[in-house]
This record gives C-alpha cells, structure tokens and sequence, in this order.
C-alpha cells in the first residue's frame, strides 16, 4: 500500500494546482497567479523544478502535489512558511504547524529544538519545536513520492544559498551607480506591485528604513505613509519624524506605555497573534503589533495598504561585522560557529553548558553544509544568518501585517538587491562603510539634509550610548544577580518600547539575575504558556 499526502492550505492561496501564493516575478515582468502556475505546470522533472526556482524573484510559496508525488518550496528567505509531517503512511502538508502537529499526534517538544528556541528565539534547519512537524528551510524545495512500503519518500534540496564571490573590482563611483541601478529596478518591482496602493512605511531612525522612503521618492511614488511608536520623547520617533517631515512624507505616531502593554499583551487579539504567527519555531514579533493594532483600530490607514519595512538591508550589507570584526579582517576566522553561537545564541546563559553547546554547534554546522563552498568565515558567518535568523526571526514579523489583513512587501530581500552584495567584498562590507555612505548621498540627492539629521543621529547616538554605558554598568550578565531589585525594577519600567511590562515583574526580575535577555524572557514565557497550552491540550 503506498502512502497518502494530504494538503491543507489555510492562507490566501490561489485556486487550483499547483497552489501558489504571493508573487513571482520572471526578470521585470511580474507574473499574475495563473501565469506562475501555467509556469509550474510545464515543469517536468527535477532539474526543471529548481532551475525555475533559482531564476525567480519575489515573495512566494508554492505546493505542487498532485496523488502521491508532487513538491512544494518557499523563496530564497522562508517569507511564507510551510510545514510538513508523516505519521502512519500519511504525509501532512500545510501554511499551520499547529494543523500538521495535531495530525502527526506530536505532543511532545524536543528538548535540544526547546534548548535551541530559549538560546536564540527560534528553531532552526528544518526542524520545529516538534520532533514530527518539519519546515521547509529558506530557498529549499522537498520533493515526495510513493515508496514500496506504505511511507512517502521526503527529499529536500536547498536550491538556494547566500554565498558570496565573484566580488567586484570597481572603484567606488561605479559601484555607487550599480547599487543605485540596482534598487531603482527593485523599487520598480515594489511599485508595480503596490499598483497605486498606500504604500506604508515603518520609520525608524536607522539607514534601512530610510533608504526605503528616499527610494520611494527618488522613483516618484506619491501615496506613502510612514509610522514610528513606542514611548513618547524616543529618540527613534524623533529621527523618523524629521525624516517623514523633510520628505514631505505623512507621519502617524503610537504612544507605548507599561500600563498597555500589560493590557495588550493579555488580550484575546495577541493570542490569537501568537499561534497565527509562531510556525511553532519563532518567537512571535509583538514589537510593532500594537502600532498596527491602534493604526488599524483609529483608521489612520487604508484597507489596502501595503507595508513596506526596511528588513534587513543592514545585515547584508556588513552591520554583522560589528559583532564580530576579526571575521571580516583576517583571512580565515578559525572559530566561526563559535563566534555564531556567541553571536545568536545568547538569549540566555545556555552557552556556558558545554553539553548543550556541542549540540548546538552540530545544529549551526548542518545548516551551513559543506563550508568549503564559502569563500571566507566572513561568508560562513553571513550566510547562517540569512538562512536562519533573518526568515524565522527578522522576516517572520510580516505575520503582523498579515495578521490584521493587510499586505507587504521586502524590497531588500529581492533577488538583485541580494544578488548584488554577494558581490561585494567583505572590507567594503566591514562596518557598514560602503552601505551608508550610500545612503547618505542619497539623502543628499533627496534634499534630506544630512546637517539637520546630524543633530537628531548625535542626540540619538548620545541616548543610545548612556542607556549602554549604564546597562553595562548595572546589569551585565555575569553578576545580575548581586544587583538590588530596585535597579532591575528600574530597567524593567525604562524598557525603550515598555514591553518588559507585560510579564509579572518578579519572574522578570529572577530571569534577568539569570542572565536573559529581553527576547530571551519573552522566549521562557512563549515556552512556559505553550507546555501549559500542551498540558491542558489546547495547542
């Protein structure tokens, strides 16, 4: 008897096979969801499947089974999750972990997948926080067919990996006009995807977020609306406000407090959030949900409008380095997975369990594969990122607009604008220099002068350093737990966005003695409500 596969796809699927979701484009040309699955149908083998794969752009997932064979894959970043069990002959398939962990009967975590979410706030390879329930990884595609026994063959294949070479040897200048011809193509993409929609803006007071309302200038789209939040007086607010302002561009702020959080954090909205957007492997991003709740709530923007956040240009373009400088400045880096457990797992002090650390290097290293394809530990250091933190942390924030009905799209995950800094050498990506010195000609060009952002960035520089200096003075993580509660209460109610108040203060005030970070409570409490949540079989 051969085994079965059985699809449920819950999340803005296009009808009929294959089932395709989101957008792909062939070069410029953005194909509608009957030409991309027109496109899918005349792929006949292997070889065909991934080289379409490799040569598309955008943001999308696609599930292609039809009887006992078929595929399914997701873009280069994972932008939308699928997942996939078996369990008796039957393989499960769906856009809801919860819905495949219910059909393979797993009602027990993994410990090591436990370990590694408490570390860094997400499982990563292809595993989930349940041994049974499986995620295709960012620029995989798993192929299936019938075995002589009752089970389905699984065979994944990454078809895609960010790995740097063939670096360019041009002068700065030239460089300069290639990046910029580059992202005027990519903003291009951006427009024909918005179609005269609101396009709105998350504006913090970084380069990222910028670049992405400079580019929205520079190529004339008209309709933007650009948002900050967090608590009033915040540096960010303030850099976004004159940058909104000096761009001609409408700016909404939401005021955060402790009082709300406590109140949001505890509602059945937020919830309901959770479970929407965890995949059972990432810590939901709540960090602008009640901004989107409140805009979406006062009408301040439109039904259709689309979101466009600046994730995560900095990260491919050397923000890493500052992490971790020798990587980018020696010739080979002997000790890169441990400067990436250094690096991304330290939500906790788990690192110091050499038992627990050796299962995470193994982790780190299936996820790279072979390292020799890697031109350098610059590039292995990268490329772990952009596989694993970046999908299931950074770009797993796109549930919050998916969440509240709206949609989005990542003009710095495009194909080129990735494509182009695999390209560019690791001592022009080593702290950023060639990236923002970039942007800032052109905030020039924009008219967005960089004296009267010189002002707001020394002030935000000026906060930001005191709230480092002192929290190195009062709370580093070797000797937390000497600190009177008094200062750690203090911490607690100065958190930048207040989020810190929406946990009971005294479990706070004993997990940052432990050494967590802020994301690394936030991990303990999704773990903790989710064995609750197993215990009482409401998962």
């Amino acid at each position: 008897m051969n085994g079965k596969i059985i699809v449920n796809l819950t999340r803005n699927w296009h009808p009929g096979i294959p089932h395709v979701r989101g957008t792909m484009f062939d070069g410029t040309k953005k194909l509608s969801p009957d030409e991309a699955q027109s496109a899918i149908r005349v792929l006949n083998d292997r070889d065909a499947v991934t080289s379409f794969l490799k040569k598309s752009n955008g943001f999308f997932s696609v599930v292609n089974v039809e009887g006992n064979n078929g595929w399914i894959a997701v873009d280069r970043i994972r932008s939308l999750p699928l997942f996939y069990g078996q369990h008796n002959g039957k393989l499960f398939i769906s856009d809801d972990a919860r819905w495949v962990r219910e059909h393979v009967h797993d009602n027990e975590m993994d410990p090591i997948a436990r370990e590694e979410f408490l570390a860094c706030g997400y499982v990563t390879g292809s595993d989930t926080l349940f041994p049974n329930v499986k995620q295709v990884q960012a620029g995989e595609v798993v192929f299936f067919k019938p075995s002589e026994d009752s089970d389905i063959i699984v065979e994944p294949l990454r078809y895609y990996r960010y790995v740097h070479g063939n670096y360019f040897e041009d002068e700065t200048e030239i460089l300069f006009r290639k990046l910029d011809e580059t992202l005027i193509n990519i903003f291009q993409n951006l427009i024909s995807y918005a179609s005269g929609r609101t396009i709105v803006i998350p504006l913090s007071g970084g380069y990222d977020s910028r670049l992405v309302a400079l580019m929205l200038k520079k190529t004339g789209y008209k309709n933007i609306i650009a948002f900050s939040y967090g608590k009033p007086g915040n540096w960010e607010a303030e850099v976004s406000n004159i940058v909104a302002k000096k761009l001609d561009i409408s700016w909404e702020f939401v005021p955060y407090s402790n009082d709300n959080w406590y109140k949001w954090y505890r509602s059945d909205e937020m919830k309901a959030y959770s479970e929407f957007a965890d995949g059972l492997v990432s810590l939901p991003h709540i960090q602008d949900w009640p901004a989107v709740l409140m805009l979406k709530k006062e009408n301040r923007i439109p039904d259709e409008a689309v979101f466009v956040p600046g994730h995560t240009a900095d990260k491919l373009t050397g923000s890493l380095s500052k992490s971790c400088p020798d990587i980018y400045k020696l010739p080979n880096y002997p000790h890169v997975t441990r400067a990436i457990l250094e690096t991304h797992y330290n939500l906790n002090a788990s690192i110091k369990n050499n038992i627990i650390v050796k299962q995470f290097e193994w982790r780190v290293l299936r996820t790279l594969g072979d390292l020799a394809q890697y031109p350098d530990s610059a590039s292995i250091y990268e490329s772990w990122d952009v596989s694993e933190r970046q999908p299931k942390f950074i770009v797993n924030s796109l549930r919050v607009y998916e969440f509240f009905g709206y949609d989005w799209w990542i003009p710095f995950w495009d194909k080129g604008f990735m494509n182009f800094w695999c390209r560019v050498p690791k001592e022009r990506r080593l702290y950023q220099c060639f990236y923002k010195k970039y942007v800032d000609r052109i905030s020039e060009q924009q008219a967005l002068s960089l004296q009267d952002l010189q002002i707001n960035t020394e002030k935000a520089i000026s906060i930001k350093e005191k709230i480092r200096s002192v929290a190195k003075r009062a709370l580093p993580k070797g000797y937390r737990w000497m600190l009177p509660e008094a200062i750690l209460t203090r911490h607690i109610k100065n958190h930048p966005t207040g989020s810190l108040s929406r946990f009971p203060r005294k479990d706070v005030i004993k997990l940052l003695r432990q050494a967590y970070s802020s994301n690394g409570i936030a991990a303990y409490f999704y773990i903790k409500g989710l064995e609750e949540n197993l215990r009482k079989g409401e998962v």
